[in-house]
């Protein structure tokens, strides 16, 4: 015989007003951790030498560009990607790969950390 039961979801407004506020709570976060990327890349660019080195104006061609939750780290030298991708007589050399993976986990752990950092916010908003 089924009975009768009711189920209480104890937070439950408060836990939907926090999901309706995860942009306005996670952007700023978010922000800060694109924007912390710039010094990883840049010291990953330097770090053990994947850019080439013939008169350093590759590597000092680098650039750092912002916007809302986006980065972008590049070099500006005009001759760039004909280094990275290669040419019918330039061996390829893909130091913009070997920069990301290099940089990869400590991007990863930013990006975990500022996860963490929004989930606590959230719950602190649904407290009773």
């Amino acid at each position: 015989m089924a009975g009768d039961f009711k189920i209480e979801i104890r937070g439950l407004k408060e836990l939907n007003f926090a999901f309706r506020n995860y942009p306005k709570i996670s952007e700023p976060i978010f922000q800060k951790a694109v924007m912390a990327t710039g010094a990883i890349f840049a010291k990953n660019t330097l770090k053990d030498n994947p850019v080439p080195w013939r008169t350093g104006n590759l590597l000092q061609s680098f650039r750092y560009k912002t916007a809302r939750l986006q980065a972008a780290w590049y070099p500006t030298a005009h001759y760039a990607i004909f280094v990275h991708d290669g040419t019918k007589y330039i061996k390829a050399n893909p130091f913009m790969l070997k920069i990301i993976k290099k940089a990869e986990p400590e991007v990863n752990k930013i990006f975990r950390e500022a996860q963490d950092i929004v989930n606590r916010q959230i719950a602190n908003q649904t407290r009773l």
